[in-house]
């Protein structure tokens, strides 16, 4: 009778859970302050020569979306949301954690990883995770069995190698007798780099990191000791400042600037996570899901990406100009690319792209479905499961809501709807604030009603639909109807406060005698 019980219960795990060999790997890379544009299968209107000449290929065989979002404009609310399928005002992350931050992403709050690893997937992660650097909150702590990358941005504090920025960072002292003082010390430490728990370099040297962000992959992606799925979680430091690039990844490539050499570097780098996969034979099993955090950093002038048409005109010409790119709710801040690719599984889709309405918060339920696994209850997800236009079903994502968040990084953020996009329509409610280029922020403006863009027809953000018109009476009714909507499903559900408590004794330190906490040979 236990026998027979016994088996029961495995046939009903294998039924609903599946079974290993059935379930696909899943890597998912996470390209840092990318611009829409700087994917040449995006946007080249000049044809100009390609940077991201891999991207392109597997774009053309899979599916590129045209009109795909990430959770927010800013990292570490973007990437929880992607980790959670989960709005910051949900999951309480609505800005940017330091090297001083004593918390992170709140641990009831369940990321993708922990529900792969309980489902019998292998889990690993390369490169920058934002989301908290204390042992609760460390990477091994919230799912992942290994981890090498950076604790938060490649600019949160100083390294040896400054690498390209403006304005251009300080080196790190270097003399291995600079102490320390007895006063607290407000300047972040040198950028540390971590395998697993431990920091092995301090500061990490940023040329080569790339390499070894791929080296890294490939190991864990043939890993033999295992017949397990795996989820890779690949979050590039690229193209986040300070940008950095090796020269042998530069083959014929004199003519382009920093900004595209380091571009073509992290497509060699998805080039080599490929690669890795298919001289596994793991190419027919794996889900390869790229996308950006958030869209280029304006301010920083040659050294940030292309947002391509999505420009913000209104802001430039009527807001007084400033920033319509990262840390805004304008197009150009959160609309980033994103392409998928199966072979054998997931048909080709024209290279014009799929103009479907999709966001990273929908990675999470896409793949746990993909994966056969379970969401965990007693919460509200704002992603959804678009598996099925993955796999060339029926699907339509007609009038579909998205939030986007405040997402200044600061004091001022609240994880509050600055902008909502209700099918091809989208209501702004902020502008103005943040650095160009030129050094213009614009005047902060609240728009009560919003300014309200057709963005099939005006992509450049740059004529808001007249306020007495039918038309935007129409639209601003769908708005205000869905954020009555979503402020009530907030208030009902299971969220969370995150702790941005700062103390700088919370810093990862591998020596915590030098002055920038540089480790001894």
């Amino acid at each position: 009778m236990a026998y027979c019980y016994g088996l029961l219960t495995l046939v009903l795990w294998w039924f609903c859970n599946g079974s290993a060999a059935s379930r696909p790997n899943i890597v998912i890379i996470l390209i840092d302050d990318v611009g829409f544009a700087d994917v040449r299968a995006n946007w080249n209107p000049y044809h100009n020569a390609s940077d991201t000449p891999f991207l392109d290929g597997i774009s053309l065989a899979g599916i590129r979306f045209k009109d795909f979002h990430s959770a927010a404009s800013v990292c570490t609310p973007s990437r929880a949301g992607l980790l959670t399928g989960r709005l910051g005002k949900r999951t309480g992350v609505v800005k940017n954690f330091t090297p001083f931050s004593v918390a992170g992403m709140p641990t009831n709050e369940t990321t993708l990883a922990e529900t792969l690893k309980a489902a019998g997937y292998r889990t690993g992660m390369i490169g920058k995770w934002h989301l908290g650097t204390t042992k609760d909150y460390h990477p091994i702590s919230r799912g992942f069995d290994f981890y090498f990358g950076l604790p938060y941005s490649n600019d949160m504090g100083c390294a040896d190698d400054t690498g390209y920025n403006l304005p251009p960072d300080t080196p790190c002292p270097k003399d291995r007798f600079t102490m320390k003082s007895r006063q607290p010390d407000a300047s972040y430490p040198a950028v540390p780099l971590y395998h697993n728990r431990d920091i092995i370099e301090q500061p990490v040297n940023l040329t080569n990191l790339a390499d070894r962000f791929a080296k890294m992959a490939t190991k864990f992606i043939k890993d033999e000791s295992t017949t397990e799925p795996f989820l890779l979680y690949a979050a590039f430091t690229h193209m986040h400042v300070p940008l950095s690039f090796m020269a042998h990844n530069q083959s014929g490539s004199d003519d382009r600037g920093v900004y595209r050499k380091t571009l073509l570097e992290m497509d060699s780098t998805i080039r080599a996570i490929s690669q890795a996969i298919n001289e596994t034979h793991q190419e027919n099993n794996t889900i390869i899901w790229v996308s950006g955090d958030n869209g280029p950093w304006e301010e920083k002038c040659g050294l940030a990406g292309n947002a391509g048409p999505f420009i913000g005109y209104w802001q430039r010409m009527k807001g007084g100009g400033g920033s319509t790119s990262k840390f805004t709710v304008w197009e150009g801040g959160h609309r980033v690319p994103g392409v998928v690719f199966w072979p054998g599984t997931i048909p080709p889709f024209p290279d014009t792209g799929n103009e479907e309405l999709i966001s990273a918060l929908d990675i999470y339920p896409t793949v746990a479905t993909l994966a056969n696994v379970s969401l965990p209850g007693n919460r509200v997800y704002d992603g959804i499961d678009v598996s099925d236009l993955l796999l060339g079903k029926p699907f339509g994502t007609k009038d579909r809501v998205l939030f986007h968040p405040n997402s200044d990084g600061g004091e001022g953020s609240s994880g509050r709807f600055d902008a909502v996009r209700v099918g091809d329509f989208k209501a702004i409610y902020q502008t103005g604030g943040e650095l160009d280029c030129e050094g213009n922020a614009g005047k902060v403006e609240h728009h009560d009603p919003p300014l309200i863009f057709n963005l099939r027809e005006d992509p450049l953000e740059s004529r808001p639909l007249d306020r007495p018109s039918e038309q935007y009476r129409y639209v601003h009714q769908k708005v205000v109807k869905a954020l009555s909507e979503i402020e009530h499903s907030i208030q009902t559900d299971n969220t969370t406060v995150a702790d941005y408590t700062e103390d700088p004794t919370a810093e990862p330190c591998c020596n915590p005698d030098h002055v920038r906490c540089r480790c001894q040979n």
